[in-house]
């Protein structure tokens, strides 16, 4: 293009808005999927819901049917697909604070050091407990199963492991009703309290600064979605604080 510089910002820009938009197809052959691009779906913002668009063979069209009932004159919506807001904000540049897919990947693991290692990796075998990321969400419970069973098993002492060792109801412990030592319960809880306490205390800001930079709107709009993301993130960790603090108050 004559007189116009193509900067990096631009050819970024250009880059991610096509791969942020590509939808499969079938090819012409029906042997392989292509890409295509959709004009009218872009016109469409993210929702809550199920994925409701698809290709139609019959009529040889992409089709995209309501995720709920519309009136005229109202904005449609779609449904991106189950993402966090992480993967929105990163490949398609926007933030979903209600988002019911969002949630918060929480490292956990059992230290090499650890005499009593083997032991807990048996019953977390058991379990079916091998991958150490586990996902916090809003939602009540915003912990599942899988990681409340390692928090217990993470905090046992060597008499409770080897009873669960033997035990034919290990997955008894995957559940908040499972009948346990309540000095193992009040340290599973704790455990749980104190790592969210320090994920927390690991920000520059409090959500409080935060919702109150996003409400002033004076910095870039870069800078105030960077913000809202980092948000969400300590909306999710403070929901399990309160979680874990009621158990830790019983």
């Amino acid at each position: 293009m004559t007189g116009i510089a193509l900067l990096l910002f631009y050819f970024s820009w250009a880059v991610s808005t096509v791969m942020t938009r590509q939808n499969s197809i079938p090819s012409e052959d029906n042997k392989s999927q292509v890409n295509a691009l959709i004009p009218l779906w872009d016109m469409c913002n993210h929702t809550n819901g199920n994925i409701s668009t698809d290709y139609n063979p019959d009529q040889d069209r992409c089709e995209c049917l309501a995720v709920r009932k519309f009136t005229a004159g109202e904005q449609l919506f779609i449904f991106y697909g189950p993402r966090t807001n992480a993967d929105l904000f990163i490949h398609n540049g926007f933030v979903y604070e209600e988002n019911q897919h969002d949630y918060y990947p929480l490292n956990l693991g059992i230290s090499q050091s650890d005499v009593l290692r083997e032991k807990r990796l048996k019953i977390l075998s058991k379990l079916n407990i091998d991958n150490i990321v586990f996902r916090l969400k809003r939602d009540a419970p915003p912990i599942d199963g899988y990681l409340l069973a390692f928090l217990r098993v993470f905090n046992m002492n060597e008499e409770q492991l080897n009873h669960w060792l033997s035990s034919e109801r290990s997955d008894d412990l995957q559940y908040s009703d499972c009948a346990l030592d309540t000095v193992l319960e009040k340290k599973t809880w704790t455990f749980l309290q104190t790592r969210m306490k320090l994920l927390l205390a690991a920000y520059k800001s409090t959500l409080e600064e935060d919702e109150k930079f996003i409400a002033e709107a004076s910095a870039s709009p870069n800078q105030i979605l960077a913000v809202r993301l980092v948000a969400t993130e300590k909306k999710i960790l403070n929901c399990v604080l309160e979680y874990a603090e009621q158990y830790v108050k019983q």
